[in-house]
């Protein structure tokens, strides 16, 4: 017996660097290195709550796409003319009217304005009706609203009959002014038409 207690408590000597001893001769084993609790960092979720978001570098506001586009002020559109040639006495230009900017967009409805002015300083103003022999009736909505952007123009069609038809002169016109619908921006193009059943139909895309 004193054999076998000297010989455990020389074990317990050599070894007691690495694992110890207990009374009862148990070696008790230690642990090499604690680890570290792992706390939360700026940024990551809490503890508390899981699925917090985190609070550094935040995303941008989203903008709303369903803002209303505003319609045309003065200046904000250009204003052309093509002519558009004649059938059956009846003569027609186009009017475009194109985004001045093309970084902005603004919307047209309805009708432009159109006036002739002829030699002897007569206005002769243009009819607002929604078709006419040059312009087929619209399918759809006789005034639509139109998004004037960049690439995509809005347009209307103006159209005139010879005043010999109806046996009478042919004034000569020497200013053709258009105005946008809904505006005071009033310019002059290059285009002219007859003076006799003079017409202006709305803008379409």
């Amino acid at each position: 017996m004193r054999s076998a207690g000297f010989t455990m408590l020389l074990a317990c000597t050599v070894i007691a660097g690495v694992t110890g001893c207990t009374d009862g001769a148990t070696p008790t084993t230690t642990p090499s290195s604690a680890t570290p609790a792992v706390s939360p960092g700026a940024g990551s979720p809490s503890a508390g709550n899981p699925g917090a978001a985190p609070t550094g570098n935040s995303a941008p506001a989203t903008v709303p796409t369903d803002t209303p586009i505003a319609a045309c002020a003065p200046g904000q559109v250009d204003v052309t003319a093509t002519g558009l040639g004649a059938a059956m006495s009846h003569h027609s230009i186009t009017l475009t009217f194109s985004i001045a900017n093309p970084t902005q967009a603004c919307t047209l409805k309805g009708y432009p304005g159109l006036d002739l002015t002829t030699s002897t300083g007569e206005v002769v103003h243009a009819e607002r009706t929604t078709s006419g022999y040059m312009s087929p009736q619209p399918t759809g909505d006789p005034e639509p609203t139109v998004v004037v952007k960049s690439g995509h123009p809005a347009e209307a069609i103006a159209e005139s009959v010879a005043c010999g038809v109806y046996g009478k002169p042919d004034p000569k016109v020497v200013k053709t002014q258009v105005t946008p619908p809904n505006s005071t921006d009033t310019r002059v193009v290059d285009e002219a038409l007859d003076t006799c059943n003079l017409k202006i139909h709305p803008v379409t895309a």
